[in-house]
């Protein structure tokens, strides 16, 4: 299923008075730059690289440190013991616009019950769904009746990918011209490099470690292939949540698959952005094995920026991005990991043209995805004014 694509000829700066924004993160999302989660990087990405970024007011959980330049709202949760997390946070945040005029939108980010829970407490606000999952996973949109009320509800749905879309759209065969209030502002990444980087035999894999990531699997496959050619070393970044942390369990099962290489593998844990992009600056190969239908991981965006061969699969929304710049596996186990990888050490200009399909064809930019959101948006004010 395709993309519903929003009118380029709506834009924020073409409505007077410039309108105003709260998007809403959800209660464990940290907006700062010390343990900043995926959904606060794709909010932090859009704003920095809208063409209205003084529109915008960002609710999240009060932090210490919330990012520079940005305007923040930050929050506690109001009875989270008995409303849980996130209905508490949306209760603290209907308080503090008591008294106040009303955003222009609010938009409530991965966060389904949420968002029709604001409605029914006021049904005067604009609200926008914007999903970066599978909503029939998600409380409150688990039933194609449930999705039924919030694409009733809602100013507008946006989605990270046409998966993603599609998911929400399942079952609602009948929605009509209710159907294009749901369209994908598909996730970009910016392009930290001017020119391609000179890569080293070196295959890493960012990310958290979690088993629907396929990094133990990847890692099996990486230990069999990578015990024949010793000048490649491997690479592993990342923790089960997006800050430093102790390894469990999973951590360690994916140290004992990668124990026959030696030294030629490493486990870094966490790391800074920026010491992320420095490792794939150098990687000849970037690994990003989902065994789950991801629905746009920004870990297969950063590896096309940064011009390196992606290995990844058939997942999700990763086909949308990786289809002829990447080797797709379709079936993700040892063995097929295992396959792809072989070739992708063993055969240099094989390897050598993907990385040049990465870097030459990377349209996949935060500032489209800024601008894709942003004429959604738009058109959601616009139109509810109007109605």
């Amino acid at each position: 299923m395709t993309s519903d694509k929003p009118a380029e000829t709506t834009s924020l700066a073409a409505i007077a008075p410039s309108p105003r924004i709260d998007v809403m993160l959800p209660s464990k999302e940290r907006f700062g730059p010390a343990n900043a989660g995926a959904i606060s990087g794709v909010v932090l990405d859009q704003i920095r690289n809208s063409a209205t970024p003084d529109c915008f007011r960002v609710v999240g959980t009060a932090v210490d440190q919330p990012f520079e330049g940005i305007a923040f709202h930050g929050l506690r949760p109001r009875h989270a013991w008995l409303r849980g997390g996130n209905i508490g946070f949306a209760a603290a945040y209907l308080d503090s616009l008591r008294g106040v005029p009303s955003p222009d939108l609010v938009e409530v980010h991965s966060r389904c019950h949420v968002a029709a829970y604001l409605k029914t407490k006021r049904p005067d606000l604009r609200v926008a769904l914007y999903l970066h999952n599978d909503p029939r996973d998600m409380k409150g949109s688990r039933s194609v009746s449930e999705r039924r009320r919030l694409l009733a509800s809602m100013a507008a749905v946006i989605c990270v990918s046409d998966y993603i879309r599609a998911c929400f759209l399942d079952g609602l065969d009948q929605a009509g011209s209710l159907a294009s209030k749901v369209a994908t502002a598909r996730n970009g990444a910016t392009r930290w490099l001017k020119t391609p980087a000179p890569k080293k035999p070196m295959i890493l894999l960012a990310g958290r470690m979690v088993p629907e990531k396929g990094i133990l699997e990847c890692a099996l496959a990486m230990a069999l292939v990578l015990k024949d050619h010793p000048e490649w070393e491997v690479v592993i970044a990342g923790a089960r949540r997006f800050e430093d942390s102790t390894p469990g369990s999973y951590e360690g099962q994916i140290a004992s698959a990668l124990a026959p290489l030696g030294k030629r593998a490493r486990m870094t844990g966490f790391l800074p952005i920026d010491q992320i992009h420095d490792l794939q600056e150098q990687a000849a190969i970037i690994a990003c094995p989902s065994i789950w239908h991801d629905p746009m991981p920004k870990a297969v965006l950063e590896a096309l920026a940064a011009g390196s061969a992606l290995l990844t699969t058939r997942r999700g929304g990763i086909p949308e991005v990786a289809e002829g710049r990447a080797h797709i596996v379709d079936t993700p186990d040892v063995d097929g990991f295992a396959t792809a990888l072989h070739r992708l050490v063993t055969d240099v200009s094989y390897r050598e043209a993907l990385q040049h399909a990465a870097w030459q064809d990377f349209p996949f930019t935060a500032a489209r995805m800024a601008r894709d959101a942003d004429t959604i948006r738009a058109r959601a004010i616009n139109t509810m004014a109007v109605a």
